[in-house]
C-alpha cells in the first residue's frame, strides 16, 4: 500500500482555492516534479492540502485514497494492463469519484477509451501544477453540482471452484439477512450471466433480467430497475440472471457499475452471485463490495483455488479483512482428515462459519423451488446460514474492512 508522503498547498493568484482532500497518486520523480513547480510558482500563496502518495504506476491504488478522495489524480501508463486497470479498481469503489489519469504521450484512442471508462479529465505528464490547478478546480465544479447519497452495504458471494454451493448459499442468505434485519431491503443480483439459477432455486420466472439493465443504457433508471427487482416471496428480492447464455466478455463494465450503484441506492443490502471465471468486469463487481464471502470445502483442489483467490484478492488491494471464508458442505466427523484448524492453516486465513453438508434437505428444495428449512425446521445447513447472517450483520454494523 502507498504511503502518504507530503501535503503542498496550492493556490493561484486569483485567490482561487483548491477543495480539500485531493489525493495525488504517481510515481516519485512525477510526484518531485510537481512538487517543484508549485513550489516555483505558488510561493506565499494559501489553500487546502493537496496530498500526494508515491506509488509505481503499476500498483493498485490504496483503498484509502480512493476512499477519501474529494478529487483523484492518478498516474496511467497505457502500455501497461496493471496500470489500466487502476481505472477500473476506482470506478468499482467510487463510481462518482472526479477522476484525472495523468499520462505521458497518451494516444487518441487511449484518451477516448478513459473517456468512455468515465474518466473526468486528462492531466499531461510531467505534471504542469498551473494546469493541474485549473483542472482540478474545474473538475470540483463539475461534481459540487450532483447530488449522492449513502450507498447500501454490498457483499459478493463467490466460490473457489465451479459447484461450489454459491447459489444455494447466496438464495439463503439473501433471505436470513432480510429476517436478521428485521425486513431488511435485501437483493440478490445474480451476475452469472451463464449459468445463474438464482430465480429458479426461489421457484421464480421473472421477464425482466439483468441482461436488460445492462443493456438499458440511458433507459436506466429506478423504476426500471424496480421492475426487474422481483420479491422472492420467502423475505428479500433479486434481479434475475439473463434467460440466454451471455458471453462473459460482451457485459460492459461501466454500465454495470451504474446498474450496481442503482441497486445499491434502492436497496438496504445488496448481494451478488458471480460467475466462476474471472474476468475484469467480475473482478471490478468484487472490488466495489465491502465484503466478500469465500466459500471453500475440505478438500484439497478446492482449498488451492481458494488459496490463490484470496491471494488475487490482496493482489488487487483487498485487506484481508475483506474476505470471509466460510466453509461449505463441512462434514464435522471424528476423524474428518481436513478439519477446521487445518483450513485456515493451509488457506493462511481464518474461518468465519461452516455450513453443513445436508444434501437430502437441499436437493428436494431446490427441486421445488423452496429453501432447505421449508423443507425441514431441523435442517443444520439452515441453522449454520441464519448463524452466518448474524455474524455478517454484526460486519455491516461495523462498516467495511
Amino acid at each position: 500500500m502507498g504511503k502518504p508522503d507530503t501535503s503542498l498547498n496550492l493556490g493561484n493568484t486569483m485567490e482561487m482555492h483548491l477543495p480539500p482532500d485531493v489525493y495525488v497518486v504517481a510515481d516519485a520523480a512525477r510526484l518531485e516534479g510537481l512538487e517543484a513547480a508549485v513550489a516555483g510558482i505558488l510561493v506565499g500563496n494559501s489553500g487546502h492540502g493537496l496530498k500526494t502518495m508515491t506509488l509505481p504506476a503499476d500498483a493498485p491504488v490504496p483503498d484509502e485514497a480512493i476512499r477519501s478522495a474529494r478529487i483523484l489524480v492518478v498516474e496511467i501508463d497505457g502500455a501497461s494492463q496493471r496500470s489500466l486497470a487502476r481505472v477500473s479498481q476506482v470506478r468499482a469503489i467510487r463510481p462518482d469519484l472526479p477522476l484525472i489519469v495523468a499520462l505521458e504521450d497518451a494516444s487518441v484512442s487511449l484518451v477516448r477509451m478513459l473517456v468512455r471508462q468515465g474518466v473526468t479529465d486528462v492531466a499531461a505528464l510531467p505534471f504542469d501544477a498551473e494546469e493541474l490547478f485549473s483542472q482540478l478546480l474545474d473538475a470540483d465544479a463539475q461534481n459540487a453540482s450532483e447530488v449522492s447519497g449513502d450507498l447500501a452495504p454490498m457483499m459478493a458471494v463467490v466460490g473457489g471452484s465451479g459447484g461450489s454451493g454459491v447459489t444455494t448459499a447466496i438464495t439463503h442468505l439473501g433471505v436470513a439477512l432480510h429476517e436478521a434485519m428485521h425486513g431488511a431491503r435485501v437483493c440478490i443480483v445474480d451476475l452469472d450471466v451463464q449459468f445463474g439459477d438464482v430465480a429458479a432455486f426461489l421457484g421464480q420466472r421473472p421477464s425482466l433480467t439483468v441482461g436488460d439493465l445492462l443493456e438499458a443504457g440511458d433507459r436506466l433508471d429506478s423504476e426500471y430497475l424496480r421492475g426487474a427487482a422481483k420479491d422472492s416471496g420467502k423475505g428479500g428480492w433479486f434481479i434475475s440472471a439473463p434467460g440466454a447464455i451471455e458471453p462473459l466478455e460482451s457485459i460492459d463494465i461501466d454500465q454495470l457499475l451504474k446498474v450496481l450503484e442503482l441497486v445499491r441506492r434502492e436497496f438496504d443490502v445488496v448481494l451478488l452471485d458471480l460467475p466462476a471465471n474471472w474476468t475484469n468486469w467480475t473482478l471490478s463487481a468484487a472490488l466495489a463490495c465491502e465484503r466478500i464471502v469465500l466459500l471453500t470445502q475440505q478438500t484439497i483442489p478446492s482449498l488451492r483455488q481458494a488459496r490463490r483467490m484470496i491471494d488475487m484478492f490482496g493482489s488487487v488491494g483487498v485487506a484481508r479483512g475483506g474476505v470471509q471464508v466460510v466453509v461449505n458442505r463441512a462434514e464435522k466427523k471424528l476423524f474428518q482428515a481436513i478439519g477446521v484448524g487445518e483450513v485456515a492453516k493451509a488457506l493462511d486465513h481464518d474461518v468465519l462459519a461452516m455450513l453443513a453438508a445436508d444434501p437430502q434437505a437441499i436437493e428436494v428444495a431446490q427441486d421445488q423451488g423452496d429453501l432447505a428449512w421449508e423443507i425441514s425446521r431441523r435442517c443444520r445447513y439452515g441453522a449454520d446460514i441464519r448463524a452466518l447472517a448474524a455474524m455478517l450483520v454484526g460486519q455491516i454494523g461495523e462498516g467495511a474492512a
